[in-house]
This record gives structure tokens, sequence and C-alpha cells, in this order.
């Protein structure tokens, strides 16, 4: 994976020009760069618009529809519905979420395999085997709190995995 996106230029006769390759792409050479790993920014060649966005989605409608259902319709209708200040605020909870789980992925590279409710699990794992507590200082009331409530967090999570409520 590169940390710069691959240019791709949309003409008006809706061709695919990758620059990296000085090639023309067809989108599902574009769907196989993102799922090799590469981030792709595809623009209008005449206006310079992003249309990185439409043709994702494009991409999914026409070759993926069975991952559409990744979108409940629930969350659909509400996004539909939804003002400015609360399509920002989806988009920054969208945004946060993926911050999230890329960093989950980075820093626990076995979590990528695991179960939603596992994700958690392992990223709790981590952050308690990595963070050593210093032995000089001493355990503030907030500090105990945040740890019992670990703690019971933990326990949910082993009662979920096993199908207990």
């Amino acid at each position: 994976m590169t940390d710069h996106p691959i240019l791709i230029k949309r003409y008006p006769n809706r061709r695919y020009y990758a620059s990296h390759t000085s090639k023309y792409v067809s989108l599902k050479d574009i769907e196989e760069m993102v799922i090799s790993g590469h981030t792709v920014e595809i623009r209008d060649s005449q206006s310079g618009e992003d249309m990185t966005q439409t043709v994702l989605i494009q991409i999914i409608m026409e070759r993926h529809p069975d991952k559409i259902s990744l979108f409940p319709s629930e969350m659909l209708h509400f996004v539909l519905r939804s003002n400015d200040l609360m399509s920002g605020l989806l988009g920054d909870y969208f945004r946060h979420s993926l911050d999230y789980l890329d960093y989950l992925r980075r820093h626990n590279p076995a979590a990528a395999s695991l179960a939603p409710m596992q994700w958690i699990k392992a990223w709790l794992d981590n952050v308690s085997t990595s963070s050593k507590p210093d032995p000089q200082q001493s355990a503030s009331p907030e500090s105990a709190q945040l740890s019992q409530r670990v703690k019971q967090l933990e326990e949910r999570i082993e009662q979920l995995e096993a199908g207990d409520d």
C-alpha cells in the first residue's frame, strides 16, 4: 500500500485514465486496485471535480450488490432525512469509526480477521498488555473506576461471545 492515492481521470466519454500507468482502465481495474490495498482518487478531466465516491458507489452497486446490505434500510432512511448538521455529525461518526478500525488493523493485524465484537476485545487486550503501569504512581480514583469499567466491559464481551444475554 502506498501513502499517495493513485490519480485516475474520468473523461467525458466515461473512460478512466490512470496516470501512474499511462493507460486507460476499466471499473474492474479500479476495483482491483482498491481490493489490492491502493487508494484511488478519481477526478473529472475537465472540471477537476472529485468523483471518487460516485465511482466507488457505482462499483459497489454494479459489481457487489450483496455489500449494499452493509447499510441497513433504517440507516439509509435516516441519512435521507438528515439535515446538514446531522449529515455532518454522521460523516464525522463514520470517519472516526474507520479511523479506529484502521488503528486497530495497524496495531493488531490479527484483528482484521475477527468478528466486530472481537475487535473491541482485541483492542482492549492490546491496550492492557502494551501499557505497563508505573509502580511509583498511585492509582487515582478515576483510574480505578476506569479499570473496573474495562473489566466489566470485558466480561460483557465474553458473555456476548458465548451467546449469553
